[in-house]
């Protein structure tokens, strides 16, 4: 049972490994699904860019509950005997999920810009991306298809 847990959670922390490898947003980097596929392109002119902090996603905080909980549940087995054992279980699978979860909600995430774009027909968009930066006043194509904008020099 005990290596069967340690099996999981070892499991569970390549997973949330690969998932937090995940690159940054970027005009320059596009998804498998997104070759061979038309986009629209609109031109803009950057009006500002700002810092922003990019959380982790739901699968992070999935995978640290889980990690968690398997860790807790694992630790809680060494303590004492009987109902005592299971209650330390219990309680350890459930801190450790609390723990797990917390540290998934950071896991993953980082820094990126949110640049105010002016568009040639008047409209004002904004658009998160880290790659590449722009000046304030530059033109910028604006790509949009499969769900997803990403902006480029003009």
């Amino acid at each position: 049972m005990r290596s069967a847990i340690v099996r999981s959670a070892l499991a569970l922390a390549l997973v949330a490994g690969v998932a937090a490898c995940a690159p940054a947003p970027s005009g320059n980097v596009v998804a498998a699904g997104s070759a061979q596929t038309a986009s629209t392109v609109s031109f803009g002119t950057v009006v500002s860019g700002r810092a922003v902090a990019v959380q982790g996603g739901q699968g992070g905080q999935l995978a640290g509950a889980v990690l968690g909980g398997l860790a807790g549940a694992a630790l809680g087995q060494n303590v004492g005997g009987g109902t005592g054992k299971v209650v330390a279980t219990g309680v350890g699978a459930t801190a450790g999920a609390a723990a797990g979860l917390q540290a998934g909600k950071s896991a993953g995430g980082h820094q990126s810009i949110e640049w105010t774009i002016r568009m040639d027909n008047g409209a004002t968009i904004a658009v998160i991306q880290a790659e590449p930066q722009f000046a304030v006043g530059q033109r910028v194509q604006v790509i949009t298809g499969g769900g997803e904008t990403r902006l480029a020099a003009a």
